[in-house]
């Protein structure tokens, strides 16, 4: 007799597909991986923008069933005036209402699943009612206080009180949660280790990553240095930003004639103000891989952020040599001057560039040894292993009665 699957209701604040952000693109792998593990997914997310027939087929594959809650404009505006009321983080209050509780209540007593699969604390109010008969996961993914804490020392000074309050809001709520969840799972150790509450009993589960797909390609050189990102999400702006205006001018006092290519969706009006002769800002890209490909040099100067970057793992994985900031190299975990370069300012992100742009051998060896690095430490199948792990002990620790 045939054991049924374990049935996994799987919430998401946005529609995991297509794959332009970070948190969508981790939602996307989980999905895979469930579903490549034997589990019965069904999927319910809530959306802020349109969800095509297209992106429903890149999903379905993985799911039973798939359900979208449309998140249309005078809902929002009516959540986010509701959380003012409730005390709830806007990250939290924007994507809750009675409305999306009650079809999700629904789909819970229709499926009656095995395990419930949170991913960030955006969603995790729709399981602040008593669900002590359902085994739950929450996917932090990263340690959003800490973004948010960085928020407040950059904002301009008539933003701060407005983000000092959702950083005391979003602490709260991280510690308050906590217990909702049997299994607590987190991208990074540096995240792990910052989480205002239950850190020591999270599991780290970075990202993986299909290295066949993200694999060397022979391609012409066009551009000399490159960044990838979304870029409406202002840790990529700023860092785009920092690249184009701080280490370019000492780049280009040395070498006039390099390239610069911004890559990614939705750039706000900060990025788009950076094109010149010199500098491309595309847009979205529909392959990424050809921007990797066509480039000598990725950089990726992040000032704030939380997170692994994906960026990384990318570039990376296809042979192109990496410099970052110390903020992505710690989650990271590759060896500098042997995986990667990592330069600390302006000054010393541009000469780790003119290096790699003037020694072509040495560029070639930084990018193979970080390819070699990530296809030991971020293998799909090493993240596939992992999140089966977080679900069964979940539903080990619900049997215990923990």
């Amino acid at each position: 007799m045939n054991t049924p699957p374990i049935k996994v209701l799987v919430l998401l604040s946005r529609f995991p597909y297509p794959l332009e952000k970070g948190d969508k693109l981790r939602a996307f792998q989980h999905l895979k991986n469930l579903s490549m593990s034997g589990y019965e997914v069904h999927l319910v997310a809530v959306s802020d923008v349109e969800v095509t027939a297209l992106h429903l087929a890149m999903v379905s594959p993985f799911c039973a069933s798939v359900e979208v809650i449309s998140l249309p404009l005078a809902t929002r505006v009516m959540n986010l005036a509701r959380s003012f009321v409730l005390g709830l983080p806007l990250q939290v209050g924007y994507f809750y209402s009675p409305h999306a509780q009650a079809l999700i209540d629904a789909k819970i007593s229709a499926v009656q699943p095995n395990v419930v699969y949170c991913q960030l604390i955006r969603m995790a109010n729709y399981l602040s009612r008593d669900r002590s008969s359902i085994p739950a996961v929450i996917d932090y993914q990263d340690a959003f206080s800490v973004g948010t804490e960085q928020r407040v020392r950059t904002a301009p000074w008539f933003l701060r009180p407005f983000y000092t309050r959702e950083l005391r809001l979003v602490r709260q709520f991280e510690s308050s949660s906590f217990s909702w969840f049997h299994k607590h799972i987190i991208i990074s150790e540096q995240d792990r280790s910052v989480m205002t509450s239950g850190g020591d009993a999270m599991t780290v589960l970075p990202n993986g990553l299909d290295a066949d797909y993200f694999s060397p390609r022979s391609c012409e050189k066009i551009v000399d240095v490159l960044f990838v990102g979304n870029m409406n999400y202002p840790p990529n702006v700023v860092a785009a930003c920092f690249l184009v205006e701080k280490i370019m001018p000492i780049v280009w006092s040395a070498l006039p004639t390099v390239s610069v290519q911004i890559a990614g969706a939705t750039p706000d009006r900060r990025a788009r103000s950076l094109a010149s002769e010199r500098v491309r800002v595309t847009g979205w890209v529909d392959d990424i891989r050809t921007c990797y490909a066509s480039s000598r040099v990725f950089v990726a100067p992040m000032q704030t952020g939380t997170g692994l970057q994906n960026k990384l793992l990318e570039a990376m994985a296809m042979a192109i040599p990496c410099i970052t900031t110390p903020i992505s190299a710690q989650p990271l975990g590759a060896v500098a001057e042997r995986d990667i370069l990592i330069g600390e300012d302006a000054q010393s992100i541009a000469n780790q560039m003119i290096r790699l742009l003037e020694n072509a051998d040495e560029a070639q060896h930084l990018g193979l040894r970080g390819r070699e690095f990530i296809v030991e430490k971020f293998r799909m199948e090493q993240t596939r292993t992992a999140l089966d792990e977080a679900i069964r002990e979940a539903l080990s620790m619900h049997d215990r009665g923990r």
